[in-house]
């Protein structure tokens, strides 16, 4: 442990977020009115017209203009956490990591970043500051239990994001939705857009095996989203990452709990894919990465 990370350790998570936020008060705007934040203090942070938004015990804030409602609850972000801490993702972190910011002014930022175990990952490698953001409260709950004082985590919207113009180096946006006018309004000139899109082969035996009677979803394509990301950003650019997971029945059990695609299978689908656990499983994805213009003089 860092001399950085034992003094973070020490801090009070509503302290340390307090602190972090007035440290960047700059990159920050309301998601109600635009205004810059003017003020993080007593535990709370206000904009230039008066909103205020409180900071919570786990350091976390609220920075939606309403709830959302989301299928993703606590069981699923625990899954995700354990297959997380098994190394299932790291291929892939290892091949974000060379795109990420190394601007110490801008942020680094995880749209989408669920319990945050992505983040802490990379906390280990970089010097910008880390925040994190979803629609799922339990998701955030969780990511400030584990993670808290690694990254500033808070639920806010992808349609209205909570950053000033420009703030930010590097957002990562893995496999989620995406507002790509939002995300270039808060790059930096010179700033990277990471969005991880599941390819045709992802999870491909999950799957086949989930969907046993239902063949129509046995395989998938994600052409819809690419030709997307085409329209969006011309200037994208993509990496495949293909790699084969070794599964242990317990980390089989956490994937297959973890997954969306267990929500579409039926019952008896259901049943045969959690007592008959997969060895193995094929992981795929493409990474697009977009970089922001530099303004011209």
């Amino acid at each position: 442990m860092t001399k950085q990370e034992a003094l973070n350790a020490a801090i009070k998570k509503i302290d340390w977020a307090e602190q972090f936020i007035n440290q960047h008060l700059y990159a920050f705007r309301c998601p109600y009115c635009h205004d810059a934040m003017v003020s993080a203090e007593n535990h709370s942070v206000v904009c230039g017209k008066g909103h205020r938004f409180n900071i919570s015990k786990k350091g976390t804030l609220h920075l939606m203009k309403q709830n959302a409602n989301t299928d993703y609850d606590a069981p699923l972000f625990h899954h995700r956490y354990e297959l997380a801490q098994s190394g299932f993702f790291e291929p892939l972190l290892e091949a974000i990591l060379p795109h990420l910011s190394t601007d110490e002014e801008k942020f680094i930022v995880d749209i989408g970043c669920g319990e945050g175990s992505h983040l802490s990952w990379f906390s280990k490698f970089v010097q910008a500051p880390l925040c994190g953001m979803d629609i799922a409260k339990e998701g955030i709950h969780q990511a400030s239990v584990h993670f808290g004082n690694q990254a500033l985590f808070f639920l806010g919207d992808l349609a209205n994001l909570p950053f000033a113009d420009e703030s930010c180096g590097t957002l990562l946006n893995v496999l989620t939705p995406s507002n790509y006018q939002e995300f270039m309004r808060v790059l930096a000139p010179g700033g990277t857009l990471v969005k991880v899109i599941p390819d045709n082969d992802y999870l491909a035996e999950l799957r086949q095996q989930l969907y046993r009677s239902n063949p129509e979803k046995q395989t998938y394509s994600n052409a819809d989203i690419l030709e997307r990301v085409k329209t969006e950003c011309p200037q994208v650019t993509f990496e495949e990452v293909r790699y084969t997971v070794d599964l242990t029945e317990e980390t089989y059990r956490h994937l297959l709990e973890m997954t969306p695609l267990y929500w579409g299978a039926s019952a008896e689908d259901k049943a045969y894919s959690t007592s008959h656990p997969l060895s193995k499983v094929t992981v795929h994805y493409f990474v697009a990465i977009v970089k922001k213009g530099e303004n011209k003089q």
